[in-house]
């Protein structure tokens, strides 16, 4: 059972061939992995006091923006995309926390699992490369997503404020201020 358990969550290493596979470009694995990098150091100190399947957190990290260069002007379906792609590969367990990492899931319906709300946060901290504080990638979000619609500003307000009662509750159970420090 373990062993057919653990097949359903694709390794790093099929992670990264299925990102080639599927011409994922340069510019998106490097957000890719310092997203990775983030969500793996928070996910392992996390792990110290709350149970936290870090394979399937990898997995989801090295796996959430595999549609974007797809979907990058269908936003709506971003997520979506690699979903029927992980359902069709049988990487079930991945698809709740691909479809959640977008920004208006923190409100609908909302992270469940810490999984969910590790990568959502991790992500929420990479503007293209570079790791940035939630308030500057808030406003970048703003600028380059809640100019295309009143609407999108609307759902990027909307998730604002829970945004950083999310990055105080992963933080504090981290035990690290937002300058992640003992990251390497």
């Amino acid at each position: 059972m373990l062993s057919e358990r653990k097949r359903m969550i694709p390794t790093r290493e099929e992670c990264l061939r299925l990102l080639e596979e599927k011409g994922v470009p340069p510019h998106i694995r490097e957000h890719i992995s310092q997203v990775t990098r983030i969500a793996m150091f928070l996910g392992r100190r996390i792990a110290k006091k709350e149970r936290i399947n870090l394979p399937l957190l990898e997995a989801a990290s090295l796996l959430h923006d595999l549609d974007k260069h797809l979907t990058f002007d269908r936003v709506r379906e971003h997520g979506h995309v690699t979903a029927d792609m992980l359902r069709e590969l049988g990487y079930v367990e991945l698809v709740p926390i691909i479809i959640r990492h977008r920004m208006q899931a923190i409100n609908d319906p909302g992270l469940s699992t810490w999984e969910d709300k590790i990568l959502y946060y991790a992500d929420m901290r990479v503007k293209h490369d570079r790791i940035e504080s939630l308030s500057e990638r808030i406003r970048d979000i703003k600028e380059r997503y809640g100019s295309r619609s009143r609407e999108a500003m609307d759902a990027i307000g909307k998730a604002e404020r829970p945004a950083y009662g999310l990055e105080k509750e992963i933080l504090g159970k981290a035990g690290v201020s937002e300058r992640l420090e003992g990251m390497d």
